[in-house]
């Protein structure tokens, strides 16, 4: 083999290596790209996740009269009272997205005088409230007619806080489930009593919706 032959071999040879390289290092970059891109979208969710409790937990702290006390990843303590004050929320959320921290802080609930009273009456209204249902033409219960979790009494806030966190479906708490109560499945509102259990009811609405916020109210009284 002559020498111009071998140099022609040898260019064929770098022209393919260059080509394989180039690919090689074209993948390699969009591949860092998309990993760049899902660490980011991941550390996005989980950030997300972490403001969303947030703001489920400062909703729950107002239902009972209770303070949210949060507690950033540098140590330093927040009362959460108004919507001003997610502010040190959306920060601890900014700054993970950011990556200027690999961690989230915690939170914490902060009974006040009269939170185990608006507990007592949660319990008390998710044993007595009943709602026709048209289709069966009987009342059910609020865990029938919102198709939520059976409820078992709770003790605390913190146990409340379980129970109204836990998804029925994905993205769709007992909390946003019970936001708005009445429907039966229909979009038609209905006919909603206080069953005192020994033959006496009272009617809460004769043909409409209650919320959530009714849930923490004294319906017993007569």
């Amino acid at each position: 083999m002559d020498s111009e032959v071998k140099r022609k071999l040898r260019n064929i040879i770098f022209i393919y290596l260059f080509f394989i390289l180039t690919g090689i290092l074209i993948l390699g970059v969009q591949k860092l790209k998309a990993y760049i891109e899902k660490v980011r979208f991941d550390r996005e969710q989980k950030a997300y996740n972490f403001r969303s409790e947030g703001l489920s937990r400062y909703r729950l702290s107002k239902f009972v009269y209770a303070k949210l006390e949060f507690t950033n990843h540098k140590g330093e303590v927040f009362i959460i009272e108004d919507d001003n004050d997610m502010k040190s929320i959306d920060t601890e959320e900014e700054e993970y997205i950011a990556g200027k921290t690999d961690k989230f802080g915690s939170y914490r609930f902060i009974e006040g005088e009269y939170t185990q009273e608006r507990i007592n009456n949660f319990n008390d209204n998710m044993k007595h409230i009943r709602l026709w249902n048209y289709a069966e033409e009987e009342y059910k219960k609020i865990t029938e007619t919102e198709r939520i979790m059976e409820f078992t009494e709770v003790k605390n806030i913190n146990e409340l806080w379980e129970y109204l966190s836990h998804e029925k479906v994905e993205g769709v708490s007992n909390m946003v489930a019970l936001d708005t109560i009445g429907y039966d499945g229909t979009e038609q509102s209905t006919k909603i009593i206080y069953d005192y259990g020994n033959g006496e009811e009272k009617i809460l609405v004769e043909k409409d919706v209650i919320g959530i916020l009714d849930l923490f109210k004294d319906n017993s009284l007569k």
